[in-house]
């Protein structure tokens, strides 16, 4: 900005600082016209401005210098606002094009080849699950081997399914009902043997939060929410006060990390039937909840995992029909129909539903679903097999119905590399 410029704006500034009226006269001199000034006890009387002129003593040159000051730091705000908003615009870009696998905490260059010579582009790599904290130093050298590569890179975290902590912090865990004559309340287990937090305890909630913050510095491009709920299974608390305490720790972990880090982008694992249903008061998740605080959604859509069936009503507004899977049939003499031979009609009516939804409630969140690529022993003992042909079909499911990328899942980490394009 010239001087010129700041000579303009300078008198405009002195104004609000001193409360007067300046003008500039045509030899450059600041004119302090007659006003009224606040005295004590907050009344205002006329006073003598050039003992107020005298007493302030600023001069011109250091009326420009106060005004450079205030244009830069305006400027200098600006250009940081822009920045940041160019940084959260790629990094939504970036990852609504991810395509990435599940190689849990294991040696990511194990999967290099495969990335490079498929249109994979992206990792999902554990850094927490139910027995605790998993974020070597070294983990920050492979996320800068795979970012040259141009790859995504994303941390999931098992939140609150941990048993990592019971002994150190004991009142942090969900509990039991009391015993009699016992000293203490019983930690709840679930089917697997498992602890879970107790997700409505503040402490918890702040726990979670710092150690993503550490993932954040580690360098991830993504965070991602495993298990943030409660167990299906854990009925002393009531579905309302699960959904409220989930809802309420959506919103507080999307604030603090997102100020934190502004680009950062967070996504959340829901289980596949939550995409046609919405809610589950059972485990606290609610479809406009998650899709409020999140960027992506990722519903896992395993067909094999439909244990009820699938059931979708018309859909007028793309002219599908009604449609019907169950999971079983001992009756029947062909697997055809079974919810587990047919992922194409899963994934899509499923990721239809879901992306209506949440855009009639105006919201931005984006599908981007977890995908089958392994064999479930009850699938395979009746001839039904997740070979390159199912899961490409998932694959082409998700695409055309509008997801925003997809993520493929094998617990034990071997993909399907025929059912992928080559890069």
């Amino acid at each position: 900005m010239s001087r010129s410029s700041i000579l303009l704006i300078a008198p405009v500034f002195l104004a609000s600082v001193a409360g007067g009226v300046f003008i500039l006269n045509t030899d450059k001199q600041v004119i302090v016209e007659n006003t009224t000034l606040p005295i004590s006890g907050g009344s205002t009387e006329p006073q003598d401005i050039a003992a107020v002129a005298t007493s302030t003593e600023i001069t011109k040159e250091e009326l420009i210098a106060k005004a450079e000051a205030v244009i830069y730091e305006t400027q200098k705000f600006i250009d940081e606002e822009k920045a940041k908003s160019a940084l959260i615009e790629a990094a939504q870009e970036k990852s609504s094009k991810v395509k990435g696998i599940y190689i849990g905490s294991g040696r990511p260059n194990n999967f290099k080849t495969l990335l490079e010579q498929t249109e994979l582009n992206g990792l999902v790599v554990d850094i927490k699950e139910a027995y605790g904290q998993n974020l070597p130093v070294s983990v920050k050298g492979f996320i800068s081997q795979f970012h040259e590569q141009g790859d995504w890179m994303i941390a999931r975290i098992a939140v609150f399914r941990d048993s990592s902590l019971i002994n150190e912090k004991p009142d942090w865990y969900l509990a039991t009902g009391t015993v009699a004559g016992a000293t203490t309340t019983p930690l709840w287990r679930d089917d697997a043997g498992q602890y879970w937090l107790d997700p409505a305890n503040e402490e918890v909630q702040n726990y979670i939060i710092e150690f993503s913050k550490k993932a954040i510095d580690y360098g991830f491009d993504e965070l991602q929410f495993d298990y943030i709920r409660y167990p299906d299974s854990y009925y002393r608390v009531p579905g309302a006060e699960k959904i409220k305490a989930i809802g309420n720790f959506f919103s507080k972990l999307s604030k603090e990390l997102r100020d934190y880090k502004p680009s950062i982008i967070l996504s959340v694992d829901a289980f596949g039937y939550v995409a046609t249903q919405f809610n589950s008061y059972e485990i606290g998740q609610r479809l406009i909840d998650a899709g409020s605080y999140f960027d992506y959604i990722s519903f896992m859509l395993y067909p094999s995992h439909f244990y009820g069936g699938f059931i979708m009503l018309e859909d007028s507004k793309r002219q599908i029909p009604a449609v019907y899977f169950p999971y079983k049939d001992e009756s029947a003499t062909s697997t055809d129909y079974l919810v587990s031979s047919n992922p194409y009609q899963v994934i899509s009516r499923s990721i239809f539903a879901s992306i209506d939804y949440l855009e009639s409630h105006r919201l931005k969140a984006k599908i981007r679903p977890w995908l089958q690529d392994f064999d479930l022993k009850a699938d395979t003992a009746r001839g039904i097999f997740y070979d390159a042909e199912k899961v490409r079909s998932e694959i082409s499911a998700a695409e055309d119905a509008g997801s925003s990328g997809w993520l493929l899942w094998n617990p034990s980490y071997i993909y399907t590399k025929e059912a992928l394009k080559n890069e």
